[in-house]
């Protein structure tokens, strides 16, 4: 039998065991305020640095056509899809595009779009040489907050620092042009079933519902003007916001309005999404 001094001795040893060291967070991206409406990221391509658009909605990354050829690419072929009201887009294309972040992050080469950006942008909208969207941020993990204008490129010890606590919502891929676009859809239930939402960070509105959904998610079909609207993503965030109700081809759509209040940590190798509110 242990003597009593030497049990005691054993019984505190997990007390006095050090503690584990703290994760050190990853050092944190500064994004610029794009025109007061979007955030926007300084990449380089090739050695050419330009400003970028953040655009979680886009899909595909995207050139302008004055950048394209700074780089050295002749657009050729096309990308196809469909923008939200079921236009059909050709845009052509840059093969194998690398951005690189100011941190000296190089992300997933792409298959870039190549078009004029500004007519699709808000009136009086700063000049940008494109816009990065999740395709080039496919495979890593990083965490978004608009509100702060901050993107972290994570490692899976910071991630689960940074996500201690949360539970994961569950998330869906989009895909169009031929599978190299890359949007996140999230889940809102109805008593009819799920209504699954994209992230936009480059959507105008807090909230576009698709009219043939509304009803069920507690909007006014009958109502296109923009209209209260509460919205709970998964079992994460519930939120008194507005929306208007438009007939296109997702059910539904969160923009930046909404997003500046949250903070998302994504996983895109593990497809995995947090969704706290900023500070």
């Amino acid at each position: 039998m242990l003597t009593p001094l030497l049990s005691a001795l054993l019984l505190a040893a997990p007390a006095d065991a050090p503690a584990a060291p703290a994760v050190p967070a990853n050092k944190a991206i500064e994004l610029g305020d794009f025109g007061g409406r979007l955030r926007s990221v300084r990449l380089k391509v090739n050695g050419h640095e330009g400003v970028f658009t953040l655009d979680t909605g886009g899909g595909v990354s995207l050139l302008s056509p004055a950048f394209a050829k700074k780089i050295g690419c002749t657009p050729w072929a096309a990308l196809t899809g469909f923008r939200l009201d079921g236009q059909r887009l050709d845009l052509p294309r840059c093969e194998d595009v690398q951005f690189t972040l100011p941190d000296g992050t190089a992300l997933k080469p792409v298959t870039a779009g190549v078009v004029d950006l500004q007519p699709l942008l808000f009136k009086d909208a700063p000049q940008a040489d494109g816009s990065l969207a999740l395709d080039a941020l496919d495979g890593k993990q990083f965490t978004l907050d608009l509100g702060n204008g901050t993107l972290v490129i994570e490692s899976p010890e910071t991630l689960a620092a940074e996500t201690k606590g949360a539970n994961a919502i569950p998330m869906r891929r989009a895909r169009q042009a031929g599978g190299a676009a890359l949007g996140v859809m999230v889940p809102m239930k109805t008593p009819q079933g799920e209504v699954w939402m994209a992230l936009d960070s480059g959507g105008g509105p807090p909230v576009l519902i698709r009219d043939r959904v509304a009803q069920a998610a507690g909007a006014d079909p009958a109502n296109h003007e923009l209209q209260p609207f509460r919205l709970k993503v998964g079992d994460a965030a519930t939120l008194d916001t507005r929306a208007f109700v438009k007939d296109m081809i997702l059910d539904g759509v969160i923009g930046m309005p909404v997003l500046v209040r949250w903070k998302l940590s994504f996983d895109l190798e593990g497809d995995r999404l947090w969704v706290r509110p900023t500070r």
